[in-house]
């Protein structure tokens, strides 16, 4: 009985001797791949990333509007507000998500930052055009931007077909009505 615990005894030793060659192995294999950067460096990344999940989101509502110009056209002022933010919306996040894997940008704080990103290019994107029309007519066509600048005004945020200029910290709307809050309507069957 004693040999049988002497062997099983031997046996561990040998495992962890194995063990802990295979741990400095891995070990100097990390810090080979981390190289000389400080602890500061490496910490930026995540944070790094949240923005960029909010830039995807811009940009995936760029992409989607791109898509579909040759597809619509120009904007139509006669459109229902409603759907056509909702189409910009869905197509934007379908492309998030198609990019979420090439980035890497999966967790629940980077569905939210692109979420975010998504949001104000569907809402203040036109601010872009009315400051570089020139760019955004090369990119589109030139009726898209003249239409686009007819639809929106300038500095302002555009939800439901409505402007709201944005002046000092203030929002008052667009058709120059009193700074008072917007009428708010509600269907009711």
């Amino acid at each position: 009985m004693a040999r049988t615990q002497d062997v099983f005894a031997e046996r561990l030793a040998r495992l962890d001797q194995t063990h802990s060659q295979r741990a400095q192995t891995q070990t100097a294999t990390a810090q080979a791949q981390r190289g000389n950067r400080p602890d500061w460096v490496s910490n930026l990344g995540y944070p790094a990333s949240i923005i960029g999940a909010c830039l995807l989101g811009l940009l995936t509502v760029v992409m989607s509007r791109y898509v579909m110009f040759p597809l619509n056209g120009a904007p139509d002022p006669n459109a229902d507000a409603d759907m056509t933010m909702l189409i910009d919306g869905g197509l934007a996040l379908a492309i998030a998500f198609v990019l979420r894997s090439a980035f890497h940008l999966t967790t629940k704080e980077h569905l939210a930052a692109k979420t975010v990103g998504i949001w104000i290019a569907l809402t203040c994107m036109h601010n872009l055009v009315h400051a570089y029309p020139t760019v955004w007519s090369n990119a589109f066509s030139p009726e898209w931007v003249t239409r686009t600048t007819d639809m929106t005004e300038p500095r302002s945020f555009f939800f439901r077909g409505m402007s709201f200029k944005i002046n000092g910290g203030t929002t008052e709307a667009a058709d120059g009505a009193s700074p008072a809050k917007p009428e708010i309507k509600i269907n009711r069957y």
